[in-house]
């Protein structure tokens, strides 16, 4: 399994924003991003190369995503991962598009 390097802030900032609205209690705060932690321990990193940058350029030229989704789905073009796994439909889309194989959760 591999990441975007940002994949995780992006995972702590959307538990933190739980939190802050009472959805989460502290608890259940430390418990998510302890499992993060486990859940993230053997996987690989994608850095934000110059390749990564160039990739989501040419992503955000052709599809209607935002920045921090073309940057996953060229990270995962970069990695060349068999398969590209997210719940946000128009990044499943552009990774489709762009030859991956996709699964939409």
């Amino acid at each position: 399994m591999a990441l975007s390097v940002l994949c995780v802030p992006e995972i702590i900032s959307a538990l933190n924003r739980r939190l802050r609205e009472k959805r989460l209690s502290r608890q259940e705060y430390a418990t998510a991003k302890s499992r993060l932690s486990v859940d993230v321990a053997d996987t690989v990193v994608i850095e934000l190369t110059p390749e990564v940058v160039s990739r989501s350029i040419l992503l955000l030229e052709t599809n209607d995503l935002h920045t921090l989704d073309a940057i996953h789905v060229a990270c995962a073009l970069e990695w060349g991962t068999e398969e590209f796994v997210s719940a946000d439909e128009r990044q499943v889309k552009a990774a489709r598009k762009s030859g991956l194989k996709t699964t939409f959760v």
